[in-house]
């Protein structure tokens, strides 16, 4: 967790059970040693596309100052899931694009590189 360089995202995937509990013992590790923020990440496939947008700077943000993202493999397989969708939503309409799922297919492909190039 001390691994952040301000380019690459740390992740701390946990099962979800356990989500809260780690976030506690993350927050109360770097409390006293640096000042590190931790964020939660938290998605689910009825999640508006407007969230998307919102959730890349939130993981550049996180990312650029070295804090810690902490997530369930749930919230993972949701957002994965809901790039494919909007990905077939957008493949499906030759005639007309739907409002905003090209903004946000590129917000979730740009959030998704960002865990690619971090550190789980």
């Amino acid at each position: 967790l001390l691994l952040a360089d301000g380019k690459r995202l740390v992740v701390q995937c946990v099962p979800a059970a356990l989500l809260e509990m780690s976030r506690a013992v993350v927050r109360a590790a770097f409390a006293t040693v640096t000042r590190k923020a931790v964020y939660t990440f938290e998605y689910d496939r009825l999640t508006d596309l407007q969230a998307t947008q919102r959730l890349r700077a939130k993981l550049s943000k996180a990312a650029a100052t070295r804090a810690v993202v902490v997530c369930s493999p749930i919230s993972v397989k949701a957002f994965v899931l809901k790039l494919v969708e909007s990905l077939h939503q957008l493949s499906q309409s030759y005639a007309e694009k739907p409002k905003g799922v090209a903004g946000a297919i590129d917000a979730a492909g740009s959030a998704l590189t960002k865990f690619g190039k971090g550190l789980l």
